[in-house]
């Protein structure tokens, strides 16, 4: 586990990616990075749609920045479609804690969804890997939100989405990766 504070201002780097139409091989995904819940600078990059890019996508994103961040929070564990992202390999590689989450649970035909792509084991495995799903009632809204932990315990992630879910049941650094990510514009 990395030794973190929650603080007003901590640097945090929310990751979502944008939509996209079916029969796309691409879309872009957004890293949206904040101090506190205030917006600092924008990046986004290009992942394959149903790929297994999304993981070394982030990874060679962050790298060279990753002195700009305390804390990546993604929205969710897959990204463009079921391109799984490894949080632990992102987490470990980057030495940064990680908290993935989603106001939705995941649904149980998750595995039988993923069936039909290629590398159905690894992806399995991915989503797996992704440790135990936790849930938590922000103060925002009446339903929880789910998220996995890597290099962060549970306790310090709830006071995390405690602190910046100020408009939402997301913290505000993946609120603003969603609505940003969200207007991309669709090809």
């Amino acid at each position: 586990m990395f030794n973190m504070n929650i603080k007003d201002g901590m640097h945090v780097v929310g990751i979502d990616d944008a939509p996209h139409k079916r029969g796309n091989l691409t879309t872009e995904i957004f890293f949206i990075f904040c101090s506190g819940a205030f917006l600092e600078k924008i990046d986004h990059r290009t992942i394959e749609v149903d790929g297994l890019n999304s993981t070394e996508v982030v990874i060679n994103a962050l790298q060279s920045v990753k002195g700009q961040f305390q804390l990546i929070a993604t929205h969710g564990i897959t990204t463009g479609g079921f391109n799984m992202l490894d949080i632990e390999k992102i987490s470990t590689t980057l030495k940064v804690p990680i908290i993935s989450v989603t106001e939705n649970q995941p649904r149980g035909n998750f595995l039988e969804a993923i069936k039909n792509l290629p590398e159905y084991e690894k992806r399995k495995s991915l989503a797996e890997n992704a440790g135990t799903l936790y849930s938590y009632i922000t103060p925002i809204g009446s339903k929880p939100v789910h998220f996995y932990t890597k290099g962060i315990e549970k306790e310090l992630a709830i006071q995390f989405l405690k602190k910046f879910a100020l408009r939402s049941r997301l913290p505000e650094q993946l609120l603003l990766a969603h609505k940003i990510a969200s207007g991309w514009t669709l090809k």
